[in-house]
């Protein structure tokens, strides 16, 4: 799925026009110029982290967890800069960790991978039930 795809889905699961979403994501905070450039690319799972943890904290207002249970994915820290977003992600059941050794031995984010697009739609529903649950 790409970037552009990814933004557009998020708004039709929250009633957000998408006209004008990259100028107006960018002023409430959870959009960035990166994301309207790279539209065109395949959505990594870093990136799609980063735009649903930012989503919540700027959109939704949700406060963000103890990401201390989520130093068990292997990769948390080779991207420093994304290591709250991809917890924050995991931790509210968002996103999924790959588990390498099928065990629970060797839980692994793959950041720089994608996931199909069933899977991102999946997330993206996950996302919109903890929208519906903020709400209350």
């Amino acid at each position: 799925m790409t970037t552009e795809r990814f933004i557009t889905e998020l708004c039709q699961i929250s009633g957000t026009d998408p006209d004008g979403i990259y100028i107006k994501g960018r002023k409430e905070g959870w959009l960035e110029a990166a994301d309207e450039v790279s539209k065109d690319t395949q959505i990594t799972r870093k990136i799609a982290a980063r735009i649903i943890h930012m989503y919540l904290l700027k959109v939704l207002h949700v406060n963000d967890l103890d990401i201390s249970g989520a130093k068990e994915l292997k990769d948390l820290y080779d991207c420093r800069v994304c290591a709250n977003h991809i917890a924050q992600a995991y931790m509210r059941g968002i996103m999924n960790a790959k588990d390498l050794k099928r065990d629970g031995g060797f839980l692994w984010f793959d950041l720089n991978s994608t996931d199909d697009d069933a899977e991102v739609m999946a997330q993206l529903s996950r996302l919109s039930s903890i929208a519906d649950s903020s709400l209350i």
